[in-house]
C-alpha cells in the first residue's frame, strides 16, 4: 500500500505547464521536484508516489493534511511521523505548537527547508520512526502519523507493538491523527489500526472520502466524546475540495489490544 493523495506522477500531464526543478536520491528511491508554472504550486514524488502538494511557503494543498492539523487544534507539543515536504509540521508550527518531526530520510529535511520553507524552529530528528519511539522517554500531547512511500504497508508497520509504542508517548488527555489509505469502503485496516491507538480511554473516529477508490483515510483518537466538528472544504487556491464523513470506528475484536 501507498502513501498516496489518488494521484500517480504521469510526465505527460500537462506537460506544458510543469517545470522540473530538482531530484534527489532518497533511502527509499528518487525524489523528484515540480513546480507548477500559473501557480507556484510543488508536487513531491518519491519513486513516482505523489507524497506531497504545497505552495512554496509550506501550506499543503492536501485537504486531508489541512483535516489533521485542524484535529490537532487543542494539543500544545505535537510529535510529527513522516516528514516528506514537512507541510504538516509547517502548518502546526504556524499555530504556535512546538514541534518534533522524525523521518529516517535525511534528504526529506533539506528538501522541506529549502522548498517548502521548514521552520528552523521545527525540531527535526533522523531517525526511523520505530527506533525513536522504542528510545525516547519525551511524551507529547498531540502525535501525528503520516508515513509511507513505496511499498510501503500499514498492516505490516502499524500492529499491536507499535501501536503501543505510539501510545506509551501521548500524555494523558492527549490526542492522536493519522493518515492511512482505504482500497475501498470495507477495508478493515483503518478500523484496525485505530481500535489499537484509541484503546479503551480515547474515542476513536474515521474521518472517510465513502464511494471513492484507493483513498486517504484520517483516524483521530481523543479524549473528547463529542463527534469531532469536521466542515466541508470547498477547495481554495488549488486544495482539493473533499467532503469527509465522520463515523465511530467499527469494533473488531481481533485488533484490541
Amino acid at each position: 500500500m501507498y502513501k498516496t493523495s489518488n494521484m500517480m506522477y504521469n510526465p505527460s500531464k500537462a506537460f506544458w505547464q510543469m517545470q522540473f526543478l530538482a531530484n534527489f536520491e532518497g533511502r527509499r528511491g528518487k525524489i523528484v521536484l515540480i513546480q507548477d508554472r500559473q501557480t507556484g504550486a510543488l508536487s513531491y514524488y518519491e519513486e513516482g508516489v505523489f507524497q506531497s502538494h504545497a505552495t512554496p511557503d509550506g501550506m499543503s494543498l492536501f485537504s486531508y493534511v489541512h483535516l489533521m492539523a485542524q484535529l490537532l487544534q487543542k494539543a500544545t507539543d505535537v510529535l510529527v511521523l513522516g516528514c516528506a515536504a514537512g507541510s504538516l509540521a509547517t502548518m502546526l508550527h504556524r499555530q504556535g505548537k512546538r514541534v518534533t518531526l522524525v523521518d529516517d530520510n535525511p534528504v526529506s529535511f533539506e528538501i522541506a527547508r529549502q522548498f517548502f520553507k521548514l521552520p528552523q524552529d521545527v525540531t527535526c530528528i533522523i531517525q526511523d520512526f520505530e527506533e525513536f519511539l522504542a528510545e525516547q522517554k519525551t511524551c507529547f500531547d498531540g502525535i501525528a502519523i503520516d508515513v509511507g512511500g513505496p511499498a510501503f504497508r500499514f498492516d505490516e508497520t502499524f500492529d499491536h507493538f507499535t501501536c503501543r509504542a505510539i501510545r506509551s508517548r501521548l500524555l494523558k488527555g492527549g490526542r492522536i491523527v493519522m493518515n492511512v489509505f482505504a482500497a475501498h469502503d470495507v477495508d478493515p485496516l483503518p478500523d484496525r489500526i485505530l481500535a489499537m491507538l484509541a484503546a479503551d480511554d480515547l474515542q476513536g473516529w474515521v474521518h472517510d472520502q465513502p464511494g471513492k477508490p484507493d483513498r486517504n483515510v484520517v483516524l483521530s483518537a481523543a479524549p473528547e466524546k463529542s463527534r469531532p466538528r469536521v466542515p466541508y472544504h470547498p477547495g481554495t487556491n488549488a486544495v482539493e475540495a473533499v467532503v469527509w464523513t465522520t463515523r465511530h470506528q467499527r469494533i473488531f475484536l481481533n485488533a484490541l489490544p
